[in-house]
């Protein structure tokens, strides 16, 4: 079970859901950062994200980076 955890909701750019869309964090840190393992998005566009640390982290989608977070947290990407 993971100490924290970040929602990303992920909408197309026309403003529907993505659905299924894999989502990922890369936190910030020497020591305490790296990868999270894939999320998946469900019906309604959103991910959750289990992590163990906290501070700065870019939010992949697909592959791509996205956008930054601070985490924990919760934000909306665009694909």
């Amino acid at each position: 079970m993971s100490k924290y955890y970040t929602k990303v909701h992920v909408q197309h750019k026309d403003g529907s859901l993505a659905r299924s869309v894999k989502v990922s964090l890369n936190i910030s840190g020497i020591l305490s950062g790296g990868a999270t393992s894939n999320s998946f998005t469900d019906n309604y566009g959103t991910a959750i994200i289990g992590h163990e640390s906290r501070g700065t982290a870019k939010i992949i989608v697909n592959g791509t980076t996205k956008d930054t977070i601070h985490v924990p947290g919760e934000t909306t990407v665009f694909v």
